[in-house]
């Protein structure tokens, strides 16, 4: 059989638990700690005196002087005295925890649709970039096809040309012919001199 002095400790713990759960949960509340610190800041005279001033520092009893803080002697003083004791830390309560939550997520949502936009332009501009770069690929491409191909069999004439006064180049024991060496080494200098013997030959120079 369990001890009543134990179920009498146990059951203390508890609610000295749920009390300091209820405390903490109402302290954290954005509305109860808005409500207290505007409370702090309304009447903060009356805690000053309260826990700063000394009743030996006093001409009157400190109770009487405290109590001279909220008087009630008239409806309208009552009704100021009322306000600040509540209605006016209440009012900055709903103030702060609806309007500025309010104002702090349009400020989010604001900057969420920055970042958003930031990231749709950024892939805009990466998107933009690469068609561009395809553009370009693409032209070299058109250029490089359009090009007409020189076969260096073709111009046999020519090569003996180029190669008539000139010793063959000679490359680890292996003798090249300078037109082949300039043909390969040099495709467009070759076509340029093509060009120009076939001038000089009268031949027409589009049929390349």
């Amino acid at each position: 059989m369990a001890d009543p002095i134990d179920n009498i400790t146990d059951t203390a713990k508890d609610l000295l638990e749920d009390a300091k759960e209820v405390v903490r949960q109402r302290f954290f509340s954005p509305m109860y700690f808005y409500f207290i610190l505007s409370w702090i800041i309304t009447n903060w005279k009356f805690l000053y005196v309260l826990f700063s001033v000394e009743q030996s520092d006093m001409k009157i009893w400190k109770l009487h002087y405290l109590m001279s803080f909220y008087p009630m002697n008239g409806f309208w003083v009552s009704v100021w005295s009322i306000s600040k004791l509540i209605l006016i830390p209440a009012f900055s309560a709903y103030i702060f925890v609806w309007w500025f939550s309010r104002l702090s997520e349009r400020f989010y949502e604001r900057n969420e649709t920055f970042k958003l936009n930031k990231e749709t332009i950024k892939r805009k501009l990466d998107y933009e970039e690469k068609v561009k770069i395809a553009e370009e690929k693409r032209k070299i491409r058109e250029a490089e096809d359009d090009k007409e191909e020189i076969r260096y069999n073709d111009h046999q004439e020519f090569n003996d040309y180029l190669d008539e006064g000139t010793e063959n180049i000679t490359l680890y024991d292996a003798d090249y012919l300078p037109s082949e060496v300039i043909y390969n080494t040099d495709p467009e200098s070759y076509k340029d001199k093509l060009n120009k013997y076939l001038a000089e030959q009268g031949k027409d120079k589009s049929s390349i």
